[in-house]
């Protein structure tokens, strides 16, 4: 049964089919009783049960969508849209391979994110306070299509900003992968000293992505791999894309989340 206390989910989704692991992990949040709403362009042909469809367009129009130059990913664009969507709407954004365990709340103080290794916040669960410090810088940088990353040494910074006084500068589609993401999110949540507000490795991270395979693991429950406290796990779909999901282990925590029956 929906519990209308609980804060919106929302998700994006760039294509006409989620797969099963996309489908499972929304349908994991409607379970836990979220109202989840998947941002697309189009139509979906295995929406979940339960999941409702909102035009992305509102967010950021069809039109601006960029991929990464090199890997052709979305992840970029996902960065971008994330934060422009905080600052429009209420509600927690989520990653499409994030699987929710248990209600998500967002603290009093407006922030949610968290740690995924002892350096590293991610962005996969995330919310942040409209007007923010934090939020109103990421889509700063997200807008700037020449963004220097001022975390790089003084040399590259140097580099980079000469190359952009000349018109040369590189795009940011062709930057690495995260700079806008979560790299800049760990930057800038230090920077502002809002350190102290991320949440611990295992609530949303309980498994490093160096570590997936544990989810593949038979006869292994989700207890073994998560702690009491954890509310999400992220599956990290880059690190599973090659594996044929049709032929994991029955009893691997992995098929038991694309069955639903955690």
């Amino acid at each position: 049964m929906l519990n209308t206390i609980l804060p919106t989910i929302h998700a994006l989704w760039i294509g006409s089919n989620l797969g099963q692991l996309s489908h499972c992990c929304l349908s994991s949040f409607v379970a836990q009783g979220h109202q989840v709403y998947l941002h697309t362009y189009n139509d979906i042909n295995d929406l979940p049960k339960g999941v409702q469809l909102a035009d992305a367009n509102l967010i950021i129009p069809k039109n601006k969508i960029i991929k990464h130059k090199k890997t052709g990913s979305y992840a970029l664009f996902s960065d971008i849209f994330r934060y422009e969507l905080l600052n429009k709407v209420d509600g927690i954004y989520v990653d499409c391979d994030v699987y929710c365990t248990k209600p998500i709340t967002i603290p009093d103080n407006g922030y949610l994110f968290g740690y995924e290794d002892d350096n590293k916040i991610n962005g996969a669960v995330l919310a942040l306070p409209k007007n923010s410090l934090l939020l109103n810088k990421l889509i700063e940088i997200s807008h700037d299509s020449n963004f220097i990353p001022p975390w790089y040494s003084n040399k590259a910074q140097k580099r980079l900003k000469i190359k952009k006084m000349f018109g040369i500068a590189k795009h940011i589609s062709h930057m690495p992968w995260g700079v806008i993401g979560p790299e800049a999110i760990t930057y800038y949540v230090k920077e502002f000293n809002l350190g102290y507000l991320a949440q611990p490795i295992d609530i949303f991270y309980p498994v490093h992505y160096h570590c997936i395979r544990l989810l593949l693991e038979k006869d292994l429950t989700l207890s073994d791999i998560c702690t009491k406290r954890t509310l999400a796990v992220h599956l990290y779909n880059e690190m599973l894309k090659n594996i044929n999901l049709n032929q994991i282990e029955k009893t691997s925590v992995l098929s038991k989340m694309l069955r639903e029956e955690i």
